[in-house]
């Protein structure tokens, strides 16, 4: 039974529907409906919210089992996260172990890396760190990465030429207060090119993942709409999911 069969037999149990699923967890209805189909293996900050809602109804490491379109590996690959919630303005820095498999790239980083935000301690700025480790913890390279104003960690997703995507959140860039960031790096960690989606008002950046059948990239955040023309209390967020490819190009 793979991760995807485990998370609807356990909802099933508690007769709980999809939409409560996800309100539980505080992911999409979109993304249960993908794991629990197969289309799409958990990211490692899904996994978690999943852990936290069925306690000790399936283990981490044996949660991710290869989809029939991919080839298994037997050797565990440590992949850890550092996930940084804009909305709460909290940080989470997980080690997930688990079979890699070929259908998602962001489960094949073969050495621990970290995403996190930094230098916030003045009022006009924060940036983006993304840090390479070997096996034995000690550091590869060390980037930073952001513009003059803030700038905010999200999730990383590595890519099939070695290098990674970078997701965020940035008010350096962009069109608006707040719009999602994308930075592209190569294996060494330099950018190749960054992008920004949004409008005027904030939208947000928190997780992003591979989907397993077309290849392309899912990225999780929010969207904000307001009834004035400036931010203010009539402002409301809303989940706000869509694709990309390789290139960072708007699929959906």
């Amino acid at each position: 039974m793979n991760i995807g069969e485990q998370i609807k037999s356990s909802r099933i149990a508690k007769a709980w529907t999809q939409s409560e699923l996800a309100e539980k967890c505080g992911l999409t209805l979109r993304t249960i409906q993908r794991i629990e189909k197969g289309t799409v293996n958990p990211s490692p900050y899904s996994l978690k919210k999943f852990q936290e809602v069925f306690v000790g109804e399936f283990q981490l490491d044996s949660a991710i089992q290869p989809n029939q379109n991919s080839k298994p590996k037997t050797k565990k690959l440590m992949h850890i996260l550092s996930i940084g919630s804009i909305a709460a303005g909290i940080i989470w820095i997980l080690s997930v172990f688990f079979p890699s498999t070929s259908s998602i790239i962001s489960n094949e980083i073969s050495l621990p890396v970290e995403i996190v935000t930094v230098n916030c301690g003045s009022d006009t700025e924060c940036d983006i760190q993304l840090t390479l480790k070997n096996d034995q913890g000690e550091i590869l390279w060390q980037k930073i990465y952001g513009g003059s104003s803030y700038d905010k960690a999200g999730g990383v997703a590595s890519t099939a030429d070695g290098g990674f995507l970078i997701l965020g959140s940035t008010s350096s860039f962009g069109k608006g207060n707040y719009d999602v960031l994308l930075i592209k790096v190569n294996a060494n960690g330099e950018v190749l090119w960054q992008k920004t989606y949004g409008e005027f008002f904030n939208e947000y950046g928190y997780q992003i993942t591979q989907m397993s059948s077309s290849g392309n990239f899912e990225i999780e955040g929010s969207r904000q709409t307001c009834s004035t023309p400036n931010v203010s209390n009539s402002c409301k967020d809303y989940v706000w999911t869509f694709q990309i490819d390789e290139e960072g190009n708007l699929i959906s």
